[in-house]
């Protein structure tokens, strides 16, 4: 994934691999064999099929590792960033205040002044940044958050990974955390139709419920 992230801005990136590709399969199949089997599109989780679709080479397994063909990989056009936004000079500081003037400034200022004590000061610090990296919006269904409504949900449950990581911490509306941890039927069915989400909006909750040890919903 790393090869083909970081050649990815190459326009012939899939044509590119394929050498290569031909030299890791030989390997695979042959030195391999008595570990590998065969897999199926459906032994990948749904972020790899979703990265992976449209390809349709020969899939092998390790236990539960599908291994996916170096070459799929499309083009990506790489994203123009102004270098002049820093934090070091008058003028890189004012490009990021002025990305930061959609975020509600009273939200933001009660978000940074509320520490958490039965909190570690990596989480209390990356919530901070979390919530100013969404610009103040849920991450589901991309409302303004307001100062008693958000919460701070940890992707993969802190009493299993203790990770507080900013990667692993995601800001959401209060009633989206409770559809993310809810298990009675009759609640998620209530909150479904007080929410109106849409389907890319239930398939972010479901992807957070997986995560969370949930069943979809």
């Amino acid at each position: 994934m790393g090869i083909q992230n970081y050649y990815s801005a190459a326009t012939q990136i899939t044509n590119n691999l394929i050498e290569l590709n031909s030299y890791l399969q030989k390997t695979l199949y042959n030195r391999l064999k008595n570990i590998r089997k065969e897999a199926k599109v459906n032994d990948m989780t749904s972020t790899l099929q979703k990265r992976y679709k449209g390809y349709e080479p020969q899939y092998y397994k390790i236990q539960d590792m599908v291994f996916f063909s170096i070459y799929a990989q499309r083009h990506k056009t790489n994203l123009c960033f102004s270098q002049d936004t820093c934090n070091y000079t008058v003028e890189g500081r004012e490009k990021i205040h002025q990305s930061l003037k959609a975020i509600n400034k009273n939200v933001l200022s009660y978000v940074m002044k509320n520490f958490i004590p039965i909190k570690t000061i990596e989480y209390n610090d990356n919530r901070i940044s979390k919530f100013i990296s969404q610009y103040g919006k849920c991450a589901v269904t991309g409302t303004e958050l307001g100062i008693s409504d958000w919460h701070c949900h940890h992707k993969n449950p802190y009493h299993l990974s203790k990770d507080d990581r900013f990667s692993n911490l995601i800001v959401l509306h209060e009633d989206v955390h409770r559809l993310v941890h809810l298990k009675d039927s009759g609640k998620i069915r209530d909150l479904l139709n007080s929410l109106q989400l849409n389907k890319k909006q239930k398939e972010k909750v479901n992807e957070l419920r997986i995560q969370c040890k949930n069943t979809v919903i």
